[in-house]
């Protein structure tokens, strides 16, 4: 008898041990809330499935609002709260990664088959220095979205793939509007904003950076450059696009919905939050046109990133491969709309799941060429924001801005 109630016992405190090294054995993995409403839906959907296949991981979301997201990741590492995972801009990821706060995740990406098919281009978003130190959660693809409606009351043909930036000009001056009243009611294009003009000078051959994510000098003061951009200012002259206050009034979204412009370029990640729902009238995409020196798309994306400080590197690591998995980036095309850096994933399931616009598949053309802007620090492209904006609404010399872009950017710079 006593030697069962023995044996008893040390079942009893074999199961409670067991118990024990179990609950102490749970590891916390804290990443950043989306601030996407249906990618959110989609990243409490991936955490649920996580966890429910990595009972000993324990994911906490932090939420960012009230502070926005590069503030609340920074006070959380400047206060020593657990941060392991944090999503940003390109030029932000790139500039943490050069700090030392973040992962160099070359090697991660090296060892796991799943990023073989992924674009390069995607991936160029955040390496920097022989080191890469983010993943796309999706890709952002440049296009010319333009009315078709507004194409056929003009009597114009729609763009073909391999249309030019003089065909734009033409036809963004024969599909401005002009009321009895001598009142314009719609333009035919409108100026991109941000960094998204940047595409036009590199379609006439020049550039501003030797290298956008660790540029070493300013390299724009070139006739390319001072081309492209007087084709910018030319297009104002001419009256093909707003002026400076209406255009000031509307972003690219709205004024393409309410038909006060008939093209705009933008990107997928508009077309799936903004342009999908459009019901008023019939909408398609184009390439990027083709210039002088040819064509190069566009790219950005949201880039996932780990922080060096994490406690628990596996564990973390093995939240990011199931965040970009196939199945997981299958789902996030399903729920959000948005295009897919895994190459596989975009042709099997984001082609196919749209319908509209009938176009998508041009977005797609020479993206192995494709470049991006954003990698170069906010403050470094504000200084050339400032002149080239200047130029486009006439406001400023071409060959003056340029010197001064130059000389202010290389003293930065050294």
């Amino acid at each position: 008898m006593a030697r069962v109630l023995r044996m008893a016992c040390i079942a009893t405190l074999a199961i409670t041990l067991a118990a024990a090294v179990s609950y102490s054995a749970t590891v916390t993995v804290t990443i950043i809330a989306e601030t996407r409403d249906e990618s959110f839906k989609w990243q409490t959907e991936m955490i649920q499935r996580f966890e429910a296949a990595h009972p000993n991981i324990k994911v906490d979301v932090v939420s960012t609002a009230g502070s926005g997201l590069g503030p609340k990741m920074q006070t959380m590492l400047a206060g020593g709260a657990p941060l392991d995972i944090g999503f940003h801009d390109p030029y932000f990821v790139v500039d943490w990664g050069k700090m030392g706060l973040l992962e160099d995740l070359a090697p991660f990406v090296a060892r796991e088959r799943q990023y073989r098919d992924w674009y390069p281009a995607a991936l160029d978003l955040y390496r920097t220095r022989n080191a890469l130190y983010g993943l796309p959660q999706d890709l952002q693809l440049a296009g010319i979205f333009y009315n078709k409606d507004h194409y056929e009351e003009a009597g114009l043909p729609f763009p073909r793939a391999n249309w030019t930036y003089d065909d734009l000009r033409t036809n963004a001056i024969n599909l401005k509007r002009v009321e009895a009243d001598g009142t314009v009611s719609r333009h035919g294009f409108k100026i991109p904003t941000s960094r998204n003009y940047i595409p036009i000078i590199w379609a006439y051959g020049g550039d501003l950076f030797d290298d956008w994510a660790d540029p070493t000098r300013f390299i724009g003061n070139t006739p390319e450059v001072r081309a492209a951009m007087e084709y910018l200012a030319d297009l104002v002259v001419m009256g093909a696009v707003q002026d400076k206050a209406t255009h000031g009034r509307y972003s690219i979204n709205n004024a393409f919905r309410q038909q006060l412009v008939t093209m705009g370029q933008t990107n997928t990640v508009v077309m799936a939050t903004g342009f999908q729902s459009i019901t008023e009238f019939d909408w398609d995409v184009a390439p990027l046109p083709v210039g002088p020196a040819g064509r190069i798309p566009f790219i950005n994306g949201i880039g996932w990133m780990v922080f060096s400080s994490s406690k628990c590197k596996e564990e973390t690591l093995e939240l990011l491969r199931f965040l970009t998995s196939p199945e997981a980036l299958q789902r996030r095309v399903e729920m959000t709309g948005l295009v897919p850096p895994s190459a596989q994933v975009l042709q099997r399931h984001w082609i196919s799941r749209l319908s509209i616009p009938a176009g998508r598949t041009l977005l797609l053309q020479d993206l192995e060429k494709a470049k991006s802007p954003w990698p170069l620090h906010a403050d470094l492209f504000k200084v050339v924001d400032q002149e080239l904006q200047g130029v486009i609404w006439g406001e400023k010399a071409i060959g003056s801005a340029l010197q001064l872009i130059e000389d202010a950017i290389n003293a930065l710079i050294k």
